[in-house]
């Protein structure tokens, strides 16, 4: 794990929560209107976690999560970003199908809906799914919401590199490879 890092990954505050506090393993990616090449490209191996509020819609969840997103949503403050969690990419798969990401549902807070709507937005682009080891800061950083991290898109650099010192994993290593290795075999599987 690198001692400093500026790259952050934009996603839904709800995902990043449930990253944070092991809830889940994975990340679904199709990426942003903005994207630099034009669809998301899993670039960077390691990277903070930026806790974004567009696009987040209740429909879009497994009931089991719905309940999460309302208390999370009216406690955010528009002005400033907390960046509480980083994640190292441990594995990066390319989704063949619903069926295939409905498998690892286990793993994500996505329902159907959200993943038959991932596919069918620039249908040609690749689905990319993230398997992250995330680890939580000793403290949130807040940082204010620069212009420069507006917009539909999924990478950003932030404006200055902030230190993972001290971060700790959120799942014991031996839990971690487990929840790993499981969603490995379901992802290789043939749908």
């Amino acid at each position: 794990m690198w001692n400093t890092n500026d790259r952050a990954l934009k996603e839904w505050a709800l995902a990043c929560k449930m990253l944070q506090e092991g809830r889940q393993l994975l990340l679904i990616r199709k990426g942003g209107l903005r994207e630099e090449e034009g669809r998301f490209v899993p670039r960077y191996p390691e990277f903070f976690l930026f806790p974004t509020f567009e696009h987040q819609r209740a429909e879009l969840l497994q009931d089991r999560y719905k309940s999460e997103l309302e208390p999370l949503t009216s406690s955010s403050n528009p002005g400033q970003v907390v960046i509480s969690a980083y994640a190292v990419v441990t594995d990066v798969f390319q989704a063949r199908s619903e069926e295939q990401v409905m498998a690892a549902a286990e793993e994500h807070i996505w329902n159907a809906e959200y993943v038959r709507q991932r596919f069918d937005f620039n249908p040609y682009d690749p689905l990319t799914l993230l398997v992250l080891r995330v680890y939580v800061l000793p403290q949130p950083i807040v940082l204010p919401f620069l212009k420069a991290y507006e917009g539909c898109r999924s990478w950003i650099t932030l404006d200055r590199a902030l230190s993972t010192e001290g971060a700790i994993p959120v799942l014991p290593t031996a839990e971690f490879e487990r929840r790993r290795e499981s969603l490995r075999t379901i992802l290789a599987r043939s749908f």
